[in-house]
């Protein structure tokens, strides 16, 4: 098997690599124009592989290397770069950075791994101590795991599987004290004269969408300054997109979103990943998980998966928790 490694934004992805991943039915956001829209917005390089075995696309991967600080990237010409970890993620989601053909043995896995750490090693040098592959579900552990490899138990992510036939029967089984809550919010924001609820809407104002990100995750930094937005191209792309969807809230007047989610199909069914609301409007966020499990129901989708933290919370609507692992994967010396 052979690697061959890629910038995205700053060379043309490998032949196939549309086609492979949409054969792997991942996300959206691994197609070559998303991971380049992904890579405008990032501080630290974006790299990804097309693994291909007797020619044949079989595998791909993508991540960053290490953790670079805005003020090194944008450094004087020369500088050393400081050595790090390359960390196996999916760019703007809560999904591993591997994907790999169906039909393969864990043996042929293991083998594509292997050929995407030799060719990341070769293509960073010095620079890079290793792979920290993230986002490992427990299905994978033996496709990463061998001699000198750790792994560990990382946040767990947390998976509302269908279960009812309506929202009805959905609020009943909640908790007394959490039903009571919740029925008020979905009735209360449902009869908002002020607010419009869009549900699985395909396409999002770009500019907006931008700016209520960027508000969300400087409100959940411990640096809001360093945090890089996402650019309007980046929601453009996706409105283009299929297998991407959104959940907002809707000011009547101006027809501009105050809250959003964005909701991507998966082979088990969705996964939620960019959020953004305005200041003051945190019940909004509780509502678009409300309005999302009702189309859940409605549309007879298997689960959805919001991801990892709020583990309280997110339990509290009914979710399940889904283990992941870190594998660390070091590079001997020389």
């Amino acid at each position: 098997m052979r690697a061959e490694i890629f910038v995205p934004g700053a060379g043309a992805a490998p032949d196939g690599w549309d086609p492979f991943v949409r054969a792997c039915r991942a996300p959206v956001l691994w197609e070559a124009p998303l991971l380049e829209a992904a890579a405008w917005a990032s501080t630290r390089p974006l790299y990804a592989a097309l693994v291909r075995d007797a020619g044949e696309p079989v595998a791909a991967f993508c991540g960053r290397l290490g953790v670079r600080p805005l003020a090194q990237r944008f450094g004087p010409p020369g500088r050393p770069v400081t050595p790090g970890w390359f960390q196996t993620h999916l760019p703007n989601s809560f999904g591993g950075g591997r994907l790999h053909a169906e039909a393969l043995t864990t043996a042929a896995r293991r083998a594509s791994v292997r050929a995407f750490e030799r060719a990341l090693r070769r293509e960073l040098g010095v620079r890079c101590l290793g792979v920290l592959h993230l986002d490992v579900l427990e299905h994978e552990l033996a496709d990463l795991t061998g001699p000198f490899r750790h792994h560990r138990p990382v946040a767990p992510s947390h998976v509302l599987r269908t279960r009812w036939d309506s929202m009805d029967r959905y609020f009943a089984e909640l908790p007394r004290n959490r039903r009571r809550r919740l029925t008020a919010l979905y009735e209360r924001v449902g009869d908002d004269p002020e607010l419009e609820v869009a549900t699985a809407v395909p396409a999002i104002d770009p500019v907006r969408a931008s700016r209520l990100d960027q508000l969300t995750r400087m409100k959940h930094s411990s640096r809001p300054g360093r945090v890089a937005p996402l650019p309007a191209g980046y929601f453009e792309r996706l409105n283009e997109c299929s297998g991407a969807v959104y959940f907002a809230h809707l000011d009547k007047g101006s027809g501009r979103p105050v809250s959003f989610d964005l909701v991507l199909d998966t082979p088990g069914g969705w996964a939620t990943t960019v959020t953004g609301s305005a200041e003051g409007v945190r019940d909004l966020y509780f509502d678009l998980y409300l309005r999302e499990i009702e189309h859940l129901i409605a549309t007879g989708v298997p689960a959805v998966d919001f991801g990892p933290g709020m583990r309280e919370l997110k339990e509290s609507f009914g979710c399940e928790l889904l283990p992941r692992h870190a594998v660390i994967a070091p590079f001997a010396p020389g």
